[in-house]
């Protein structure tokens, strides 16, 4: 069993039914769309209000072939990434496959555009807000201006870095040896804003690869898995790369 809270972007291909068709799991709001009557460049879909620092979910599926953009354009700050705003292409996915992303925003509101060609078929796209509990937001913010050494309750330090001047290629930061099944926690903080940074988790049985990224995700928080027993390394990729990088763990 995987449970990931991750602050930024993930496609996820998700196991969600045995029959062909949208799916939208019921928690969500659901925008659908006709790509024959709505299409062109930056079509504005729908607008939400943040009255507070909010965690906004998407789910996004689509029965039509055709390569779709669709924009997310937050009015302040998206946490662990370089831009307020995020694009994910659109293909066909339908029945067990989506496009799943789990945003952190400041308060003030986001507006979804899509950029699509004339098509027969629909674009669904299901999103919920739910209000961010102040204290973990006011921690993640931290972590978003920089202030990486604040992990959450439980976690502890393994690995910390200046990434200035480093030139790594699957460097083995970290070994985790489990002789029996084991429930562990890791979060992985960077504060690059340039050049390449890749954090992997490596098993026999379970991979977790780029944890972090200077552009579209610097957060990851609290990625909580079930790992059988077995031989695990924490290997870092960097070249060219600015700022700090920060690794915890809970076991």
């Amino acid at each position: 069993m995987i449970l990931s809270l991750a602050v930024g972007f993930s496609l996820v291909i998700m196991d969600l039914s045995d029959w062909d068709g949208f799916n939208v799991p019921s928690r969500f709001e659901k925008v659908t769309v006709d790509l024959s009557d709505q299409f062109g460049t930056d079509v504005l879909l729908f607008r939400k209000e943040l009255n507070v620092p909010s965690t906004v979910e998407f789910f996004i599926q689509s029965n039509d072939d055709s390569a779709k953009n669709v924009k997310i354009v937050c009015e302040s700050e998206i946490l662990g990434f370089s831009s307020n705003e995020i694009g994910y292409t659109v293909t066909k996915l339908t029945g067990n496959s989506c496009i799943a992303s789990t945003l952190s925003m400041n308060k003030g509101g986001y507006s979804v555009y899509l950029t699509s060609e004339k098509a027969e078929g629909k674009l669904v796209i299901g999103h919920q807000e739910k209000a961010a509990d102040p204290s973990e937001f006011e921690r993640l913010y931290k972590i978003h201006n920089g202030d990486l050494n604040n992990p959450p309750e439980g976690y502890e330090k393994i690995y910390s870095t200046s990434l200035a001047g480093k030139s790594r290629k699957d460097e083995v930061i970290y070994t985790l040896s489990l002789d029996t099944a084991r429930n562990i926690g890791l979060s992985v903080y960077t504060s690059a804003k340039q050049g390449t940074v890749s954090v992997d988790f490596i098993g026999e049985y379970s991979n977790f690869t780029g944890l972090v990224h200077p552009q579209y995700g610097r957060i990851c928080d609290q990625l909580e898995a079930t790992l059988a027993p077995g031989e695990y390394r924490m290997k870092l990729t960097c070249e060219n790369a600015d700022g700090q990088l920060y690794v915890f763990i809970k076991k």
